[in-house]
């Protein structure tokens, strides 16, 4: 089974939640959890891991007012008043894991207007279960450390 995670890091936050796809296919992020730039690494790996272990391939599909709003509460994570805020220094990485197969893809922040856009060259596969092993990589990735040295 497919598990999904997004983590984004902004306003000194750094910010987790699941990933699921919803009854028609769509994929909806909910639930997220906010953690200091200075978490300890297993903090972020056992929220790593609980995102990852909270997507569904089964949610609802939310309705038109659900879309609209589905992103506040990771504004309020954040704790900025709106998206424009959110999007200033926002930097994004998702976290696919399929198996013991993990791809985590870094995001270029386009601005309020345009989100963000996967950059496909730099995506990195891992071969792990270690969820510890994942928050160095994703850590890196949101540049709140070193780059990881995959091995």
């Amino acid at each position: 089974m497919q598990q999904s995670a997004v983590a984004y890091f902004t306003n000194g936050r750094i910010i987790i939640a699941p990933v699921s796809r919803t009854l028609s296919g769509e994929t909806i992020a909910a639930d997220p959890k906010w953690f200091g730039k200075s978490a300890k690494k297993t903090v972020i790996a056992q929220a790593i891991g609980e995102a990852l272990a909270a997507s569904r391939t089964d949610a609802p599909d939310p309705t038109p007012d659900q879309w609209k709003r589905q992103f506040i509460p990771f504004q309020d994570e954040a704790a900025v008043k709106n998206f424009k805020t959110f999007m200033r220094d926002a930097r994004r990485a998702d976290i696919e894991r399929s198996g013991a197969t993990v791809s985590l893809t870094p995001f270029d922040n386009l601005g309020p207007n345009n989100g963000f856009e996967a950059r496909e060259s730099d995506i990195v596969t891992l071969v792990t279960e270690d969820t510890e092993t994942l928050a160095v990589h994703v850590l890196a990735l949101l540049g709140l450390r070193p780059p990881a040295m995959s091995g």
